[in-house]
């Protein structure tokens, strides 16, 4: 139970609440206690300096030597009407047949009444003779005509005082009984609010894991709070892995393609010679046919090979000079050929090319695949033109050519490994292996496509660096 998420979040809000609570009740007892003794202090002042101008009246009005006193009534009615203690201080009690008014003795705290003025008051904290509670007491000065003639100290026991608190605490302990109890419930709405969509998610995942790709975490594409980013950004992961698988599945079906029509041609020469249905006239056009789907494949493994080599970074470079006329007009020639047999018109502008520091045969490379994906695209009658230019400390190698124009939603797919325009020849491998070569060598590949207007790619390199120490990554 306790390793629910659900659970533990409902009993960590509630625990939080529970402890602030604790806190704050304590923090609001202490300074009830402390408001209410600064309550009684006033209290008591304000009810003493009324006393001693009710006694200070009786004496008055029954002189000073009767020795007939106010009854003891008028002193139990003093000390319910302010639920203290009336005490007398003075050396000679006025009122003597009153019991209630006992002297002051015995205390550590020095009265000194005698200077007390009409009116002042003192508060002080006292343990009365026979009487082992202590007390807050308030004194006034009793006075006849002018002269101090005793005080009188109103008192209450400070355990009174002091456990007042227990009235608000029962209070707090109501309301916080409550508020759990609301707490508990809110936040096990709460927790469960946070852990649905975790377990959706977590559901999700379990059929992915599965291998099945087509789930969808519905309605939490808009959320913008962290759990709905956290199933947008798993969705969209979902999507690019539903995606990637759709690539392998292609590549799988274009590398089968690829590899099947080599063996067939292979496989059906070789029966061919088996069978003797190959004279010597014509042995070795089919041995070059089979040496040329031979190598067809070697070129396919090569492109996974180098493929594989870039992702994982064990890609090496060389760092050497490199005279791009001469590397140029080597990759034009292998294609000359190819031009005219499909009736393409080939231009390549390279006289003048200037020397780079660069890796040769992985430029070769580059524009090799560059020039092969332009003569697959590009109709009879079309054009492809191989050219270059320099500026800023760049050199740019342009392969251009007539063929269908590439959407710009699909600009950045077509370097994408596996992929393949309308899934028409090829593996797919080519651009994808330039660009990862381009960015090894410290530049760039790019296409720039209009539409009508064929499609360009440029592959832009530093005039004199590589990219760090050759090594890709």
């Amino acid at each position: 139970m306790l390793r629910s998420l659900r659970t533990r979040l409902a009993l960590l809000f509630a625990g939080t609440l529970l402890l602030a609570t604790v806190i704050a009740g304590a923090a609001s007892i202490r300074l009830y206690q402390s408001y209410n003794r600064d309550q009684t202090e006033r209290d008591l002042r304000h009810q003493v300096v009324g006393a001693a101008q009710y006694f200070s009246t009786a004496v008055v009005g029954y002189g000073a030597h009767n020795h007939r006193a106010p009854t003891a009534l008028n002193v139990d009615q003093f000390q319910h009407i302010c639920s203290c203690k009336l005490l007398w201080v003075g050396s000679v009690p006025p009122f003597p047949s009153a019991s209630q008014l006992l002297q002051f003795a015995g205390s550590d705290t020095k009265l000194n009444w005698q200077n007390m003025k009409p009116g002042q008051t003192r508060t002080f904290q006292f343990v009365p003779p026979h009487d082992p509670h202590t007390y807050i007491g308030a004194a006034a000065p009793m006075s006849v005509d002018g002269l101090p003639m005793g005080a009188i100290v109103m008192a209450k026991p400070l355990a009174d005082v002091n456990s007042a608190w227990t009235k608000v605490a029962g209070r707090v302990a109501v309301g916080t009984a409550i508020g759990l109890l609301v707490a508990f419930i809110l936040a096990t709405l709460v927790a469960r609010r946070i852990t649905r969509p975790l377990k959706e998610i977590g559901a999700a995942a379990d059929r992915v894991a599965r291998g099945d790709l087509e789930v969808h975490v519905a309605g939490k594409d808009t959320a913008e709070d962290e759990l709905g980013q956290l199933a947008h950004r798993f969705q969209g992961m979902v999507n690019r892995l539903r995606e990637v698988d759709e690539l392998e599945r292609n590549f799988l079906m274009r590398v089968t393609h690829e590899l099947r029509t080599p063996v067939t041609a292979i496989s059906g020469h070789v029966q061919a010679m088996n069978e003797g249905l190959v004279g010597p006239e014509d042995l070795d056009a089919s041995l070059g046919a089979v040496g040329e789907e031979v190598r067809r494949i070697g070129r396919l493994v090569d492109d996974l090979l180098d493929l594989t080599r870039l992702e994982a970074h064990q890609f090496r470079l060389v760092r050497e000079e490199v005279g791009l006329e001469a590397l140029l007009e080597q990759a034009a020639t292998s294609f000359r050929d190819r031009a005219r047999a499909n009736d393409v018109n080939f231009d390549a502008l390279t006289a003048g090319a200037p020397t780079i520091l660069s890796d040769g045969d992985r430029v070769l490379q580059i524009v090799t695949n560059l020039l092969d994906n332009a003569f697959r695209w590009t109709p009879r009658k079309g054009t492809v033109t191989l050219s270059y230019a320099s500026a800023n400390g760049t050199t740019a190698i342009h392969n251009s050519d007539t063929g269908p124009s590439i959407p710009a939603a699909d600009q950045d797919a077509v370097f994408h490994p596996f992929y393949s325009r309308r899934g028409e020849g090829g593996t797919g491998l080519g651009l994808s292996i330039g660009r990862e070569l381009a960015h090894a060598l410290g530049g760039r590949l790019t296409v720039d496509s209009e539409p009508g207007q064929g499609a360009t790619f440029t592959l832009s390199l530093p005039s004199s660096t590589v990219n760090g120490n050759g090594r890709v990554g």
